[in-house]
């Protein structure tokens, strides 16, 4: 069974601003070794399952400050505190997880979200004031393995949560079927878009949207081009092309267009791509990549984050996991929808 890493959600608009309210379980900040540093707000769960569990709930929630710290380590240059609402629930919809982060409505612009321009501004820009930077929403309906060696029945919650992580730092799009746009607004007229969406062509190199931000009626096609290696979307930004020898990366572009998911991952049917953190979706279960790729980080420093940095795994860690591959077999992520 093939279940969807996430849905990408969208991030919340800031004119006028959209994000969760409740009343909260708790908060847990978290400092990591690098400049940033994470609170998570926890929002009781309906059935006291959740980040809330009795039993389970204080280690889910070390879980998500873990993954929050790997994630920190690639942005050693920058400081800010990110303030996250968490909401628990538990539905057999075939979504993992998902998350996001407000932006700004600015039709004919290409917009950083919340979390991403509070950290290239190290702190210095909040534009959610005293709210949240950005929300996630967590499915327990799915066997999760917290530890370091998730068995062969559970599924990565650290992969997971960075992978969900990411997506609130900008990593992710706001093309829609058919071309639409953050604010759906008619086909051949300006919206908003992600920083992400500035670098989207089509495979043989054409901008999909114009720097007066107005996706051009002629890419529509390339939303659901993508085939096994040959994506209907690349993503040619400098920094990503030169890890990949000079060549754009492949965009998940697949037929039909898949709401939520389409143009916002990294490609799961690439040879390329179809083994990186930010695909689509989760293909197997038990431990999966956790680190970031070449690729992954030339997107990270072409839509801002020029400081970002490759994290290298302590020694006992990798002797860990090559003790793994060698017994078992190293499951790296095959997504597919």
């Amino acid at each position: 069974m093939n279940i969807s890493k996430e849905k990408f959600q969208k991030p919340s608009y800031l004119k006028p601003l959209v994000l969760m309210s409740a009343m909260f379980l708790g908060s847990f900040t978290q400092t990591t070794q690098a400049a940033l540093s994470f609170t998570f707000n926890y929002t009781p769960s309906v059935d006291g399952h959740g980040f809330d569990d009795p039993t389970y709930g204080a280690a889910r929630q070390s879980a998500l400050s873990n993954a929050a710290s790997l994630l920190g380590n690639y942005f050693v240059n920058y400081t800010a505190n990110l303030t996250y609402d968490v909401v628990s629930y538990s539905a057999n919809d075939g979504t993992l997880a998902s998350a996001g982060s407000g932006q700004y409505l600015v039709p004919g612009s290409f917009q950083p979200t919340v979390v991403q321009e509070k950290i290239l501004s190290n702190g210095g820009v909040d534009e959610n004031a005293t709210a949240a930077d950005g929300e996630i929403n967590w499915n327990f309906n799915w066997n999760w393995g917290l530890t370091n060696a998730p068995s062969s029945s559970q599924y990565d919650f650290t992969s997971t949560a960075i992978h969900e992580l990411l997506h609130s730092f900008g990593f992710g799009s706001n093309v829609g079927a058919g071309g639409l746009g953050f604010a759906l607004n008619a086909l051949g007229t300006a919206d908003t878009w992600t920083t992400f969406d500035s670098f989207l062509t089509d495979s043989s190199g054409n901008k999909l949207i114009n720097s007066s931000g107005i996706f051009d009626a002629t890419k529509v096609g390339a939303l659901t081009a993508g085939t096994t290696n040959a994506a209907g979307v690349l993503f040619n930004g400098a920094n990503a092309i030169a890890a990949n020898g000079g060549q754009g990366i492949p965009i998940y572009s697949p037929n039909p267009f898949s709401a939520g998911s389409s143009i916002a991952h990294l490609d799961d049917k690439s040879s390329v791509t179809n083994t990186s953190i930010m695909n689509a979706a989760a293909h197997n279960l038990g431990l999966d990549v956790r680190t970031l790729g070449p690729i992954e980080l030339g997107i990270l420093k072409d839509i801002g984050y020029v400081n970002v940095t490759a994290v290298p795994l302590p020694s006992a860690v990798w002797l860990m996991l090559s003790g793994i591959m060698a017994v078992l077999g190293f499951q790296r992520k095959r997504k597919t929808l």
